[in-house]
């Protein structure tokens, strides 16, 4: 045996190891490509630079400025200038190398196409287009989405801008819906065509990644083009809880777009909780300890905390334009403690809270009023911000006027763009960095403060709602709306010892160079190639049981385990459970099948012992198993055993409280109580009131409860069970199948997501060749509508087609 080697045992780790192997490419799919595409003007002019002073590190730089010594990629063919553009450096960081272990293609918009005079191309004709195709493939292997102005509009400065990423940050829009219906249509029709180009150039093999939230509706759309595909999405921004996210008028078509994917990705944990809690309660989907159960597909939701290019910071940090800018900036602000503030101009970033929280820190600590300076730059935005912009510049003057003077003003406000240059000088000259956002999904300044700072060690300040927050631990974390709170944050700052510095310091410092972007884009790769191997035990569409070829099979076998469920396969589903009493053929059939010597069945029921005694203990040599297969009693046995001894029950007495108070306010739902589940029923309710209970209960109990305890929740036909997570129906199969190895055929029935249990350890084992190997022949049936997705291999309509099949296998025996 060869020897077990730490790179041997890293592949078995999740998110370690060598990266897995695909037959095809890996297909990137953002909203915009990482260039900007312009048309060049007919006489090349050469570009004159003027540096500012070196007494002035903060340029006044406009919008358009161009930027001397770019390390930016610049690509000229024929007429066309393609630049590598500035914007969502982390997430194209982590796109790109991705290309160092897979072939990549990059599908995207174009972006708005400049012409010669540097205004927008609204119309490309048919020429213009084929030359930048072939130009962004030759380029990077791109292929170009093409918008009209409309679409443009509709989608991204309409749908994605007004009313999806507000949303996503808290901001409820006070509106009627007459704005997000107008834009709805846009956005639907370029997440289609999205689709379409990806389809057209999708091949077998090839593994698709989706990002962000103008692409929400992409994954499901693909799922009906290409039903197999591999699909990821990760989403950059925030998920709200529910009751936020139930504000979206179009919120259930959003969430289906999502569930389209076999493996959804988010910044945090809490990002993750809410997207699943949204599925609950506004889909009614069940929830499982890996992602979502979409009827009978499990959809992967994972978290994956997103870096950046840290070797690429470096890079930039050491220009030789950069040093003498943090001199100059040092130089200005002698003998005083320098923070820092860099956000764009938005509501969601905490400016107002972070000038307020500057404003208590000069009050409360009156010995720091001459002997600090905030340094805050604001960065124009998308959007008219002009109300934020005045009230900024009005706390400024109101400060510089309180706990300002002649010689010296506490607050320096630069709202423009700054050159790369003055941003990493800023960074490196800053003492303390401070960031107050109120809503954040990734904040990428945070990490490049903490590379600035590799030699100075300056404490960072960081806002508990930022996407990073949970992973930079070492960060001083506030909460930003209390002033008091990050007042106290900056003076203990201020006032931190070198040696603690250092420690902070340290350890941000290898988080950062450690979960790159890089990271980032692997981990995710890998986890969505491994959520798309399970994929194959996952549920599918079922054909309708073959009669002729199911009895063909069931008379030349010589071995046979017979599988049943009973509520819905062998009695019809009853409004009050005690009625659902056996029939008499289905006791005579059952019976006939017992009595064959080559037969071993079992009736595998989430009823408890005395029902299944009471209904079908008259039965000679048939298995019984109660409550999930909490209780056993095989053919021949008097006595059950219970399976239950070692588990722990203790989680009983919270889940009965829950579903009481539930109980209480559901005319119409009770409670049954079994040795091995609690279960509340609300068939007898309001139907429309009922589901919206069990939607609130479920969530309820995942928040309180299965989070905490090794339960789970199963979501079946007008009610809720709750179980111990390890017993289950498929667990007593995998312990009879077991115990009769050598069996030829296998049948299986079942119409609930209790019995999906039994399918999928049967599939398992048929994949995996043991103990079900290819000579063995599997029925496994679901009963249900011809729509139903199921892990069994064949469907019947209902449990009289199911009495029906009993009676012509107890006839073939004759």
């Amino acid at each position: 045996m060869a020897p077990l080697t730490a790179e041997k045992v890293a592949d078995y780790l999740p998110l370690a190891g060598k990266m897995p192997d695909i037959s095809g490419r890996i297909i990137n799919v953002t909203h915009q490509i990482p260039y900007q595409i312009s048309r060049l003007p007919d006489v090349q002019t050469p570009l004159v630079h003027s540096d500012p002073p070196a007494g002035a590190p903060i340029s006044k730089l406009n919008r358009n400025h161009q930027r001397r010594g770019t390390l930016r990629a610049h690509f000229r063919a024929a007429e066309w200038s393609i630049v590598q553009s500035r914007g969502h450096g982390a997430l194209n960081a982590g796109l790109q190398r991705l290309g160092e272990d897979y072939e990549t293609l990059h599908i995207g918009w174009t972006g708005t196409i400049a012409n010669k005079d540097g205004k927008e191309i609204e119309h490309l004709s048919d020429h213009d287009r084929s030359k930048i195709q072939d130009l962004l493939m030759e380029t990077g292997k791109i292929i170009p989405v093409f918008l009209d102005a409309k679409q443009k509009r509709g989608h991204y400065e309409g749908y994605c801008k007004e009313i999806l990423w507000p949303l996503l940050h808290y901001l409820v829009s006070g509106s009627d819906g007459r704005i997000e219906k107008k834009y709805w249509a846009d956005y639907v029709a370029v997440n289609q065509q999205f689709a379409d180009t990806v389809a057209a150039n999708y091949r077998p093999g090839d593994v698709i990644f989706i990002n962000d939230y103008h692409l929400l509706l992409v994954p499901e759309m693909l799922r009906e083009i290409v039903p197999n595909a591999p699909i990821g999405l990760f989403l950059h921004s925030p998920f709200p809880s529910s009751e936020i996210f139930r504000c979206l008028t179009a919120r259930k078509e959003i969430l289906q777009g999502f569930l389209g994917a076999n493996l959804v990705g988010f910044q945090t944990y809490s990002y993750a909780r809410h997207f699943i809690g949204s599925c609950t309660r506004v889909l009614g989907c069940e929830s499982t300890q890996t992602g979502v159960n979409v009827n009978g597909h499990i959809v992967s939701v994972g978290t994956f905390p997103i870096g950046i290019d840290a070797a690429r910071v470096e890079t930039f940090r050491n220009q030789p334009a950069v040093l003498p800018k943090t001199k100059a900036i040092r130089q200005m602000y002698a003998n005083k403690k320098i923070i820092i503030g860099r956000d764009k101009l938005d509501s969601t970033k905490g400016v107002i809270q972070k000038l307020q929280a500057f404003e208590k820190f000069l009050f409360d600590y009156p010995e720091w009023r001459k002997e600090c300076v905030l340094l805050q730059v604001t960065t124009p935005t998308f959007g008219d911000n002009s109300k934020l912009e005045n009230k900024v510049s009005e706390l400024v003057s109101q400060i510089n006027g309180i706990y300002g003077s002649l010689e010296f003003t506490p607050v320096h406000h630069y709202h423009q763009d700054v050159d790369r240059d003055e941003y990493y000088a800023l960074l490196s000259a800053a003492d303390v960095g401070l960031i107050t956002s109120l809503r954040d999904g990734m904040n990428t300044t945070s990490f490049e403060y903490i590379l600035c700072q590799k030699e100075n060690h300056g404490p960072l300040i960081l806002s508990e709602f930022t996407g990073t927050a949970g992973s930079l631990g070492a960060a001083s974390i506030v909460n930003p709306f209390d002033s008091a709170g990050v007042a106290k944050a900056i003076h203990d700052a201020l006032t931190m010892s070198a040696e603690d510095k250092l420690t902070r310091h340290t350890q941000l410092y290898s988080y950062v160079q450690e979960h790159s972007a890089a990271h980032w884009a692997r981990s995710f790769i890998k986890q969505l190639i491994e959520s798309t191997h399970k994929f194959s035990l996952q549920s599918q569409a079922t054909p309708p049981l073959n009669h002729t070829s199911f009895i063909d099979a069931y008379q030349r076998s010589k071995k046979r385990l017979l599988f049943f469920d009973y509520d819905g396969t062998l009695t019809p589903i009853v409004s009050v459970p005690a009625d659902a009493t056996p029939s008499k053929e289905m006791l005579h059939d059952l019976q006939t099948l017992c009595n064959d010597e080559r037969n071993h069945v079992w009736v595998i029921s989430g009823r408890d012992q005395a029902c299944l005694e009471a209904w079908l203990g008259g039965i000679d040599k048939l298995g019984l198993s109660a409550e999930h297969g909490c209780f056993l009693k095989p053919a021949g046995v008097h006595a059950w055993s219970d399976v239950l001894e070692s588990v722990d029950m203790s989680w009983k007495k919270d889940v009965t409280e829950i579903f009481d108070y539930y109980t209480e306010r559901t005319e119409g739902s009770f409670v049954e109580h079994k040795k091995s589940s609690i279960t509340w029923h609300y068939r007898m309710a309001d139907e429309e009131y009922g589901l919206f209970q069990a939607k609130e209960c479920q969530n309820h109990l995942e928040n309180a409860v299965v989070s905490k305890m090794p339960i789970e929740i199963l979501v079946g036909k007008k009610n809720l069970e709750v179980r111990p997570t390890m017993i289950n129906k498929g667990e007593v199969v995998k312990r009879i199948l077991a115990q009769t190895p050598d069996a030829d055929l296998i049948v299986c029935a079942g119409d609930d997501k209790t019995d999906e249990d039994m399918f999928r350890t049967l599939t398992a084992a048929r994949y995996q060749h043991h103990p079900v190997d290819a000579k063995t022949h599997l029925y496994s049936i679901t009963v249900g509508p011809s729509l139903k997705k199921s892990m069994a291999n064949w469907q019947l309509e209902e449990p009289a087609d199911v009495i029906h099949l009993l009676g012509e296998m107890a006839q073939a025996d004759r």
